[in-house]
């Protein structure tokens, strides 16, 4: 409830005082206290009433301020605080290729949030990028590999999206050490492997030929 919206009128009265106590418990609590022979006054419950609704919206924005900036809840710019703590901005460095706008939706911005935080944690390790990978997307599919040149090539499988491909292919999403340059492939369809049958890799006539692996 904002300021100037506890009024008169707006509460209902019997043996004792009733403030929408599901939503402001704290001020029914305070509200209960009024003694017996004022207890059915609604123009002092009122008073007291807006006076302490600003500070229960005061109460209530302390005990939600983690949720409020919890990165998987935090929206418009709670997330663009997180981006500026973290190290990333919502606008990308590139047009994506699929006309969209460089300027990230939550949704899109989330998960590059998620990958700048993994990113920062990554330990240069090839077990943990497909681990950080994995945490990432549930339903697509990374190899990568090193060719031991300074440079790596990388092979996504089932990318939803053209921007999430774009993300990858400009560096918001897999990491890489310093100065190494990465080369991605995508595909829309299964990886052709020997002697494997998953969702991600399958044999022939089902699998995609890749030229890089």
């Amino acid at each position: 409830m904002k300021y100037g919206q506890a009024k008169y009128g707006a509460f209902k009265y019997g043996t004792e005082v009733e403030f929408a106590q599901d939503k402001f418990p704290d001020i029914q609590r305070y509200l209960n206290l009024i003694t017996s022979e004022h207890q059915n006054k609604p123009k002092l419950a009122a008073w007291l009433a807006a006076p302490l609704s600003i500070l229960d919206d005061g109460t209530s924005l302390a005990n939600n301020l983690s949720t409020y900036f919890d990165i998987d809840t935090a929206v418009g710019v709670q997330l663009d605080m997180l981006g500026d703590i973290v190290g990333i901005k919502r606008t990308v460095n590139f047009q994506p290729t699929d006309g969209s706008s460089p300027v990230l939706d939550d949704t899109t911005y989330r998960l590059v949030l998620h990958a700048k935080i993994l990113r920062n944690m990554w330990d240069g390790t090839l077990p943990s990028l497909y681990t950080m990978w994995d945490i990432l997307f549930t339903d697509a599919y990374l190899i990568v590999r090193d060719n031991q040149n300074m440079t790596m090539d990388a092979f996504i499988i089932g990318l939803s999206s053209q921007l999430q491909k774009d993300l990858t292919t400009n560096g918001y999403l897999i990491p890489k050490p310093q100065g190494v340059q990465i080369y991605c492939s995508y595909s829309d369809t299964a990886l052709f492997a020997f002697g494997v049958e998953s969702t991600d890799l399958k044999g022939f006539d089902e699998g995609t030929w890749s030229s890089i692996f």
